[in-house]
């Protein structure tokens, strides 16, 4: 069939249907009794509603029916009938049309944008590739200048190592202490003094009213090798006050420590460990079992 022209208005069989109807002076009701219709099947077609899911051959049908029971041209109906169907299939077609332009809109809309993103992805490649170079050159500078402050620093270390450590025939031996009161010689030691340790000089007077000088030689740097028969807990402290072991120490572990003397002690099961500091081993007999012991090594400090 031709399509409708825009200017063209399109009466279906509904409202030719309804107008011959009320020149009949009909109600609706008298044309279901006399075509043995359903009021609603009626008041669809006046109202060009028509059940797609029927054969057009039933709808065509029931206006043929009602149109020689109202005196109307049922060619003419028909053909209004068939013409309404144009008008649905145009109106569909502008519908697809209006939606295919949106689509296209929508689509025109998320090309520009995406078109947006790789300009601008583009650019910070760009601006990447150009920063790199100067990055590179920073971090080359920087590497170089972390290599050579720590050799600059063990330089220096060394120098003021070199600088403050004593000459061979600085270190001198000991010689023996003379009371001024008593006059009494006292024997010469000739145990040499390391930069490591110190010497403790005390003085007694014996039995016969001679004045004494003992001289202990202490070493600064002490070591102490703990070995535990069983779980025991630990905290050990050197004279810096730095902490230089803590914790459980599982049975059979051997420890070894260094640090400045006096070390100061906390076992929680002194039983446990045996000690033995400077090469010589310490007695641990006068602490009680199952106790606390805390305590300094060397003893005699």
């Amino acid at each position: 069939m031709n399509e409708l022209s825009e200017d063209m208005e399109v009466v279906g069989p509904g409202l030719m249907l309804s107008d011959a109807r009320q020149k009949l002076s009909l109600s609706i009701e008298d044309i279901a009794q006399k075509l043995k219709f359903r009021r609603g099947l009626v008041e669809n077609i006046e109202q060009d509603i028509f059940d797609q899911k029927l054969p057009a051959t039933y709808n065509r049908g029931y206006l043929r029916s009602y149109a020689k029971l109202v005196n109307v041209n049922s060619e003419e109906v028909l053909s209004a009938y068939d013409m309404l169907g144009v008008a649905e299939v145009q109106r569909s077609e502008m519908h697809s049309f209006s939606n295919l332009t949106e689509k296209q809109a929508e689509h025109s809309r998320l090309m520009w944008f995406s078109y947006l993103i790789v300009a601008i992805l583009f650019g910070l490649m760009v601006l990447w590739w150009l920063q790199e170079p100067t990055q590179v050159i920073d971090e080359k500078l920087a590497v170089q200048q972390k290599a050579s402050t720590p050799l600059a620093s063990s330089q220096s270390e060394k120098s003021q190592t070199e600088s403050i450590k004593p000459e061979a025939s600085s270190i001198k031996p000991l010689v023996s202490i003379e009371p001024a009161e008593q006059g009494v010689d006292l024997p010469i030691v000739n145990e040499p003094i390391t930069i490591e340790s110190k010497v403790i000089v005390t003085e007694e007077v014996g039995s016969d009213g001679v004045p004494v000088v003992t001289q202990t030689l202490v070493a600064e740097i002490s070591m102490a090798v703990f070995t535990f028969s069983g779980d025991c807990w630990v905290n050990i402290h050197d004279a810096t006050g730095e902490r230089i072991a803590w914790g459980v120490k599982k049975s059979g572990y051997v420890m070894s420590i260094e640090g400045k003397a006096p070390l100061t002690i906390t076992l929680g099961r002194p039983e446990l460990a045996s000690i033995v500091f400077n090469g010589q081993s310490v007695d641990m007999s006068p602490f009680n079992v199952g106790n606390i012991a805390k305590f300094t090594l060397p003893l005699s400090l």
